[in-house]
C-alpha cells in the first residue's frame, strides 16, 4: 500500500474541520476580548494596577481580591474585560466534546456500535469533568 493511497474517512474529515474552524473561532474571540480588555473598552474586574501584587499569590487570593466566584460563577462577570477572555478559552476547551459528539453520530450511522459507545462515554466523561460536579482537593 502506497502512502498516497491512504484516505481519511468522512468522520475524520468532519472532526478535523470542526477542530480547525472551532480553533479559529476561539482564537479570534480571544484576540477580540483581549483587545477589549487592554484598551479599557470593558472595565476589568481587577484593576490592571493590582495585578503585579496578585501575581505572587494563589488563585484563591486572586479570586478573593476580585470577588470572582468559584466554578462556573465567572459567567455572572462576563461583561468584565478580564473575565470575558474566558469565552475563547471555553470554546477551545469544549471543541473536543463537540468533535467526539459528531464522531459518535457518524459511528452510529455506520452501525459501529462499540466505537459509538466509546465516543459517547468520552463525551459524558468530558462533560462531567467540565461541569464542576466532581471536585478534587488538588486545586
Amino acid at each position: 500500500m502506497n502512502k498516497n493511497d491512504i484516505q481519511a474517512s468522512p468522520a475524520q474529515l468532519r472532526y478535523a474541520d470542526t477542530l480547525f474552524y472551532g480553533s479559529l473561532i476561539g482564537f479570534v474571540i480571544m484576540l477580540i476580548t483581549y483587545i477589549l480588555y487592554v484598551t479599557g473598552i470593558l472595565t476589568p474586574q481587577i484593576p490592571l494596577d493590582d495585578l503585579p501584587r496578585l501575581w505572587t499569590g494563589s488563585a484563591a487570593d486572586y479570586r478573593a481580591a476580585g470577588s470572582i466566584p468559584q466554578g462556573w460563577g465567572w459567567l455572572s462577570l462576563i461583561g468584565k474585560g478580564d473575565i470575558c477572555n474566558f469565552v475563547g478559552i471555553i470554546i477551545l476547551a469544549g471543541l473536543t466534546i463537540v468533535c467526539f459528539a459528531q464522531l459518535a453520530l457518524s459511528l452510529a450511522r455506520r452501525k459501529q456500535w462499540l466505537l459509538c459507545v466509546i465516543a459517547i462515554l468520552e463525551v459524558l466523561v468530558l462533560v462531567l469533568a467540565a461541569s464542576g460536579i466532581l471536585v478534587g482537593g488538588g486545586h
